[in-house]
Formats: structure tokens, sequence, C-alpha cells
């Protein structure tokens, strides 16, 4: 039993941990058939689609659009949602490469870091203690950061002196770099605290089944807090990345990864009802969506026509979730109504002897 449970733990077990989600989570195995095609018709029909190069391009764009991804799912998984996340990576990006060239590239990250943390955990306590949407409230926080953000920079965009940070975080390993490296680590540690972790456990039992899990004596504020905290975290992180790799930071930039960080969390599997996600999903979801933005930017393809693409994607997830849950329900109802007609033959069987 012992060797089967450490089998269990290495990539034969990471095996099984897909094939368990793909049967539980359609949308999940939708995700992977659909990533799986859009790689495979781009490295049939592009030249270098398939090639080191790209490989290490689509792991750089993973860097920032992941992190926002996994910020986001841990938010959707709590029943929430962190509207906020875009102006939360510019104000951090702001804060990083101002405090870079007088501080140094380390303290300068760790404080930006921090207080992108610290601003989501403030956001989770007010949400759970006010009991008001996070929508509503992050709607407000987006544009606050967004004003503190302009305030900070001095409304004009920050510029690095000091490069040599920025470029080791760009250095090549293979198809790796430090940055990748960083944010794979990111994506291991958040998603074993949510699938191992008690903390984890009472994110998603307060996303899935919230009066359920008061009833069960959890607390709504540390999950809810814990939830936005790793939001912020995430955020944060990838504002400094962008700021420290491109040597600048705008006040008013990164706002299109609230969008396309939605779609890459829905795709990877997370429900609009909350409850359901992963890390692995997120991971997923964010690989589709830099496969089909690298193949699109290999086509010379407008912006237009790629935001037309990915609001096409994210309509059809959303679909296939919903014909999933539809699906469930009738099975749900299927199986009670031959439990009850079973019942049903069973009393009148038993009635019928009894008279005899």
């Amino acid at each position: 039993m012992s060797k089967q449970k450490k089998q269990a733990t290495g990539f034969a077990g990471f095996v099984e941990r897909i094939q368990t989600q793909m049967i539980l989570n359609p949308q999940f195995a939708f995700t992977i058939v659909v990533a799986a095609l859009v790689y495979g018709y781009f490295a049939f029909t592009e030249d270098n689609y398939f090639s080191f190069r790209n490989t290490f391009a689509i792991m750089e764009g993973f860097v920032v659009l992941g992190l926002v991804t996994l910020g986001l799912t841990v938010t959707i998984i709590a029943g929430e949602i962190d509207l906020s996340i875009g102006s939360m990576a510019a104000l951090t990006g702001v804060i990083v490469v101002q405090l870079n060239d007088p501080l140094g590239a380390v303290p300068a990250l760790i404080i930006g870091v921090g207080i992108a943390g610290l601003l989501g955990a403030i956001q989770g306590f007010i949400i759970q203690w006010l009991r008001i949407s996070a929508i509503v409230f992050t709607i407000g926080t987006l544009m606050f950061l967004r004003g503190v953000s302009l305030l900070v920079a001095g409304e004009q965009t920050v510029v690095l002196r000091n490069f040599e940070f920025g470029d080791f975080l760009k250095t090549q390993w293979w198809i790796f770099s430090p940055a990748s490296v960083i944010a794979i680590v990111v994506f291991v540690g958040i998603g074993l605290v949510l699938k191992y972790h008690k903390f984890g456990r009472e994110i998603y039992a307060i996303g899935g089944a919230r009066k359920e899990a008061l009833a069960a004596g959890i607390s709504l504020t540390r999950p809810m807090v814990l939830a936005f905290l790793i939001s912020g975290f995430c955020a944060g992180l990838a504002g400094a990345i962008v700021g420290l790799r491109s040597g600048s930071a705008q006040p008013l930039g990164l706002q299109a990864l609230l969008l396309t960080g939605t779609t890459a969390a829905f795709a990877g599997g997370v429900s609009i009802s909350g409850g359901k996600g992963s890390a692995i999903g997120a991971a997923l979801g964010t690989f589709l969506i830099g496969f089909l933005v690298s193949g699109l930017t290999f086509r010379a393809t407008p912006a237009y026509i790629r935001g037309i693409v990915l609001g096409i994607l994210l309509l059809i997830v959303i679909f296939v979730e919903l014909a999933a849950a539809a699906f469930d329900r009738y099975q749900t109802r299927k199986v009670l109504l031959a439990a009850t007609d079973e019942r049903a033959e069973t009393l009148r069987s038993l009635r019928l002897n009894q008279s005899a």
C-alpha cells in the first residue's frame, strides 16, 4: 500500500490527477483537447512555430498572464472575482521600478509585492466584513489603484536606470528563464496549498457551498482574506516582472490582463459559481491562450481580430460549462427519479405480500 502511495506522488500521480480532473470537469477536458488542436494546427502550418525560440517565447508570455490567471482563479474558486488585478499589477510595477535604483532590485521587489499582497488581503477583509459583492467593491478599488498609480508615477511613465536584474530575468535557460522558473515555483506552491492545506480547502468550501461551510463552523474571513491576498501577490509579482524586464512601468498599463486572465481562468476549468478549479487548470488555460496568441502573431493577425477570437473562446468555454452543469442536473434528477420509482415498487410489493 505504501509503495502504491509512493508511486502516486510521482509522475504517475500527476497524470492520475489530470485524468480525474478530466472526468469530473468536462470544461477542463475540453480545454486540453482545444489546446492540443491549436498547438498541433499551428505547428503543422507555421514553419517556426514548433521551435525552441517560440517555445521560449510562449513560456515568457506564460509568466505574466499565468500569474494573473492564477490570482483570478483563486478568487473565483472562493466565489468572488478580483477586478482590480490589472491596476494592482500596474501600481506594483511603478513602485518596483521607482525603488529599483535607490534600494536595489530584490528589496524593491519584496516591498512592491508585499504591498500588493497586503492591499489584496485588506480587500478580502473589507469584502467579507461589509458582506458585499467583490465585483462591486473591486470596481471601486480598480479606479482607486489607478489613481494611486498615477500619483506615485507623477502621471508619467517611470524608467529604470539599472537594467542588471531585468536582464537577468530574461536570461535563457533552454526554454526557461529565471522569470518563468519563479512563476512555476509560485504555481506549485499555491497549487499545493489549494490541494492539501486546510486553508486551501476552506477557499473551495466558501466558494462551492458557502451556507454549508458556515453551518460547519468555517469562518468566511480567513479564506476570503487569503484568496485576495494570493490575488494581490500574483498581480504584484506579475507587474513587478513586467516593469523589471521591460525597463519601464506605465501607471495606466496592464489593464488588458483582466480580460485575458479571466478568459484563461475559465478555460482552465474554474466554475462561474465557485468551488471548482485548480492551479493546474490555470496553467492549462494560460497555455491555451499562449498557443493561440502566438499562432495568430505568426500570421500577423491584427490586434482586434485577436480580441474577437479570445472573446469567442470565452463564450464557448462558458457555454460548455453551462451545458455540462445542465447535463449533471439532468443525470442527478434521473437517478433520483429511478430511486423513487424503485422505492415505490418495493413498498407496493410489500403491501401485496402483506395482503396475501
